[in-house]
């Protein structure tokens, strides 16, 4: 009977969770159209060496061959996605530029370019190279802007073809190479715009490396401003000019330098005062079609319906899992047939449950530095892990965390829980005999594939008919290429015992066996259990990174958990990571205490989470994306 009522609650769960999700997808669908004034459509063009770059063309109704109109191409970050330039592209789209949101190459659906033959704009010369075979689009008239790496595809465009190219913004990236003078000699009629925020993580390291400058816009003053800016962009004085700049408009010598005081580098191209700054700067370089105020913005709503549609998605996600698993095939999966007859003995109180809280909730935070960085900076992308270095970091991280876990259970296990009655049988380790554990494996193998197969392919059905993601700026659950599937393997087993010995020392630690009907105490306290999940997997990151900002924004200065390392962006810039990674690590903290509480086993929810991980990994990180190449930096030679 309690079975038969947990079934119905899900299936209406399944249902309030599909309602929101295609609601909000059809939301964002709205707002990035503008209500069916923009036309969107998924195109594919080759670059000069002939692989095959991707992006979403953005078409107004005012873009015809009669009237052709200026156009606009949008990169995103590395390891980023189209959505997060969506601010600017269904900004600038509203006011009737035809915009191209580009994939980089190795991203999404574009191929990988190696180096020796790639160009170093990722991708943004194809994208101007198509644009000027478009009828509807002004050819004379281009515009590019990026976020971060993404804005080697502007500087790109605008070397390669200085007189088409009229404007680039350039979001939290800072080079040399641009602003020295050497940019200017090329692009002799390209407008060059810089939105740089206060806060911006990344480029604060970067010149602190290079030049010894310490924060709060410490390299506008004094000897490092005249190292970094030329004379056409006020030289040593060009804190006399911010947010004003010098040059004209209509010749394209115009050099600005807008400041931004209340985001990070992530959060500047999700800041209206940054993509105002954008709109301004496009409009005096390249007059809108037609204009409307850059305060009038609505690409928040885009975000809004992203977020609406990612909570729907995790509520079918779980509601689903459920259902799953009490279909025929897959109900030697769930605690009523397979939960361990034996259980641990004694009473665990408030004081015993707090310190193993507390203690695995430290424990992320204290790996995450210095394996994070370690990752990022020293492990190399090879044939058999190919995926941008950003990828090792958080990999690592995992292990790092499951290694700590298995010492503390192991200590645990000879301290406190063998005397209790603790064994294999008692973690959900062993079975009654090999044919059965064989099966269990096989199953949850064979049930964890078919949950994930069915998600993807439903987001997948979504994303092809409405042309929207539901990735938002704190969230990568988006689809990828399939061909990158071939590298699963290799990623997928590290995850899988990594998260196999998290759940372990979890869920055996914590796990309260005392009341009579432990499935049914589970239950009753599911959103209890997901709560002390989402803390011990994020909890301690999240805390972490709060207090980074706060210090960072009252001082002006990262000095909390600040270090000196011998890596750029290794002491700040991994804050960056945290931003998107606590959302995806806190989702999956959800799905791993799910399936302990509904198993009793921690194979299946293992399983699970290694699948999901792999799957954001696939669909956030860079395929082998050239860290040597870059647009700007050739021009330093």
């Amino acid at each position: 009977m309690n079975s038969s009522k947990n079934l119905a609650k899900s299936k209406r769960w399944l249902a309030i969770g599909l309602v929101l999700f295609i609601l909000g997808a059809l939301f964002s669908s709205q707002i990035q159209s503008c209500f069916g004034r923009i036309s969107i459509k998924h195109v594919t063009f080759q670059d000069q060496a002939g692989y095959n770059i991707s992006g979403y063309l953005y078409v107004p109704q005012n873009a015809t061959a009669d009237t052709p109109a200026p156009a606009i191409v949008t990169a995103h970050g590395n390891n980023g996605y189209i959505s997060a330039m969506a601010g600017y592209t269904i900004e600038l789209a509203r006011r009737g530029y035809v915009v191209l949101a580009l994939e980089m190459e190795g991203h999404g659906d574009s191929d990988y370019v190696p180096d020796a033959e790639g160009d170093g704009s990722y991708g943004g010369i194809a994208a101007a190279e198509y644009l000027m075979t478009l009828d509807f689009v002004d050819a004379d008239q281009l515009g590019g802007t990026g976020h971060s790496k993404g804005s080697n595809a502007a500087t790109g465009m605008a070397k390669a073809y200085p007189d088409q190219v009229k404007a680039i913004l350039l979001n939290g990236y800072m080079a040399p190479s641009v602003t020295g003078g050497a940019f200017d000699e090329v692009a002799t009629h390209t407008n060059v715009g810089l939105n740089m925020s206060r806060y911006d993580e990344c480029g604060q390291d970067l010149l602190h490396h290079i030049f010894g400058t310490e924060w709060n816009y410490d390299y506008l003053r004094g000897d490092a401003a005249a190292a970094l800016f030329d004379e056409q962009w006020g030289g040593a004085d060009i804190a006399d000019y911010l947010n004003e700049g010098l040059g004209s408009w209509k010749d394209g010598t115009m050099r600005i330098f807008y400041t931004l005081e209340n985001c990070t580098h992530v959060t500047t191209v999700i800041s209206k005062t940054a993509i105002a700054n954008g709109l301004d700067f496009f409009n005096n370089s390249m007059a809108a079609p037609y204009w409307i105020d850059s305060s009038n913005q609505i690409w928040w709503m885009r975000y809004a319906g992203g977020i609406a549609e990612t909570v729907g998605f995790i509520m079918i996600f779980l509601s689903f899992a459920t259902l799953l698993l009490h279909a025929a095939p897959f109900k030697i999966l769930t605690a009523e047939q397979s939960a361990p007859a034996q259980k641990l003995d004694g009473k665990r109180g408030p004081l015993y449950k707090a310190f193993f809280i507390i203690l695995f909730t430290l424990i992320p935070v204290l790996t995450f530095v210095p394996t994070y960085v370690y990752g990022e900076n020293n492990v190399k992308q090879t044939a058999l892990f190919p995926f941008n270095p950003s990828s090792s970091g958080y990999l690592l991280w995992t292990i790092a965390n499951s290694v700590l876990m298995l010492i503390v259970f192991l200590i645990w296990h000879f301290a406190y829980g063998k005397k209790h009655g603790g064994n294999l049988k008692v973690y959900g380790l062993a079975f009654e005999d090999k044919k059965t554990a064989l099966s269990y494996i096989g199953k949850s193998v064979l049930y964890a594939l078919i949950l994930i197969i069915v998600l993807f392919a439903g987001l997948s059905i979504t994303e092809t008919v409405l042309n929207v993601e539901m990735a938002t700026p704190i969230s990568c659950i988006r689809t990828f290429r399939l061909n990158r599937l071939a590298y699963i393997v290799e990623y997928f087993i590290p995850f899988f015992v990594s998260f196999l010995i998290g759940n372990l020392a979890f869920s055996a630690i914590l796990r309260d066996d005392s009341e009579e009907n432990a499935e049914k105490a589970a239950d009753r306290n599911i959103v209890k259990n997901q709560l002390i999940g989402v803390l011990q997997g994020v909890g301690g990151i999240t805390v972490m990174y709060i207090i980074w900002n706060i210090v960072y924004f009252v001082s002006t200065r990262p000095s909390f958990l600040y270090r000196e390392t011998p890596y750029m962006m290794g002491n700040s810039g991994f804050m960056c990571i945290c931003f998107s990674l606590i959302p995806m690590f806190g989702i999956n903290s959800i799905l791993s205490t799910h399936f302990s509480v509904k198993t009793r086993r921690i194979i299946v929810g293992a399983i699970v989470c290694a699948l999901f991980i792999v799957w954001i990994t696939f669909a956030g990180q860079s395929l082998a994306l050239p860290s040597t190449q870059s647009a700007v930096g050739s021009l330093n030679g």
